[in-house]
């Protein structure tokens, strides 16, 4: 049976403030890089009727359990023009932008590092 790695131990409060920069940093402006992204892709204003015309490919991935009911109420709220990309994480975003915006497979898959020449779009997403 598998156990669970050991939880990352840092020796000082200096390493681990570094880390907790480091980790903010990665989510604030990778968010921010991936929803300006995605936002040239799907404006806006027309976001919800992209959602829509997706919804059966988003359908899929939630019965995969890649999308989560919490994502999936961001994706369709009660007020369905109140959706906005404002509202998503840097782990939706990842999902709508592999899945939903015509952007092509990366040669080493989405789930490989490309290499460092590749300077694409869906290699900086990778």
């Amino acid at each position: 049976m598998a156990t669970a790695a050991p939880p990352v131990s840092f020796s000082s409060t200096k390493e681990t403030a570094n880390y907790a920069r480091l980790c903010h940093l990665l989510v604030e402006v990778g968010s921010c890089v991936l929803r300006n992204t995605f936002d040239k892709i799907n404006p806006p204003s027309d976001l919800h009727k992209h959602l829509k015309t997706h919804r059966a490919t988003l359908q899929q991935l939630r019965r995969k359990k890649i999308l989560n009911p919490t994502q999936w109420g961001k994706l369709y709220p009660a007020i369905r023009t109140s959706v906005s990309s404002k509202n998503f994480d840097i782990t939706l975003l990842t999902v709508l932008l592999r899945n939903i915006c015509s952007l092509s497979r990366p040669a080493t898959g989405w789930d490989a590092l490309p290499p460092a020449t590749d300077t694409s779009t869906e290699a900086d997403i990778v």
